[in-house]
């Protein structure tokens, strides 16, 4: 009997196996991207600042442009006429005369016109000095016309400080007595304001709650 040999040939290859490689995403573009407009908006935001800053001392906005420009000039002649002027005798009555003439300029009448604030100090019975205030109604004030008033008091009294500091250092016996007066005047005139406008807030304060109590107690007549 024949035996009949199968010889099974088996051919086996291995597949091919190609795998897509999805290559790797160049996040580059989209990273500058972001720092370019990350720096667009700064630079917008800080646009957006000087603007502001611009419009705060846009002068063409002032509700009183001459009160302000008579401020600035009245706070600028005296440290002005300081620097300029190389003469003892005569610098000391006339940078004198034209920081006082500032001081009660914007005391009594500048304070009133651009920011609606006024003070003066007082003698009591005891003899103490009480500080005394006159406020006026600032719903309508100007922008514009607060910066421009407290710049003046602000810068003039830095100015005055640094010229203290710089006579001092510099060992100028004769000059330094004329800006430490100088920056008692101003000193005082911003110390008197600000005291002054922490008043008005305070009586705006007791205004609103009494306003407040007041509506209260007319509601509860209502409700009875």
């Amino acid at each position: 009997m024949e035996s009949n040999s199968l010889d099974f040939k088996i051919n086996i290859q291995p597949k091919s196996i190609t795998e897509h490689v999805e290559p790797d995403v160049d996040l580059t573009v989209d990273k500058y991207d972001a720092v370019y407009q990350n720096t667009q908006q700064e630079e917008e935001v800080e646009a957006a600042h000087k603007d502001l800053l611009i419009q705060e001392y846009d002068i063409t906005q002032a509700a009183h442009p001459y009160y302000c420009v008579a401020a600035l000039a009245l706070t600028s002649i005296p440290g002005l006429t300081f620097i300029l002027l190389q003469d003892v005798i005569h610098a000391y009555p006339l940078v004198i005369i034209l920081q006082l003439v500032q001081f009660l300029v914007l005391k009594n009448y500048l304070g009133l016109k651009l920011i609606g604030l006024r003070w003066w100090i007082e003698m009591d019975i005891k003899g103490e000095q009480k500080w005394m205030f006159q406020t006026q109604s600032q719903e309508q004030s100007n922008k514009v016309d607060k910066y421009f008033f407290w710049a003046c008091l602000i810068y003039g009294t830095l100015f005055w400080c640094l010229m203290c500091l710089g006579d001092f250092f510099g060992v100028k016996i004769f000059w330094l007595p004329l800006p430490i007066i100088c920056l008692v005047l101003s000193l005082t005139n911003l110390q008197g304001f600000y005291k002054c406008r922490g008043e008005h807030k305070k009586k705006l304060q007791q205004l609103k709650r009494e306003m407040a109590k007041g509506g209260m107690n007319i509601v509860g007549m209502i409700m009875k």
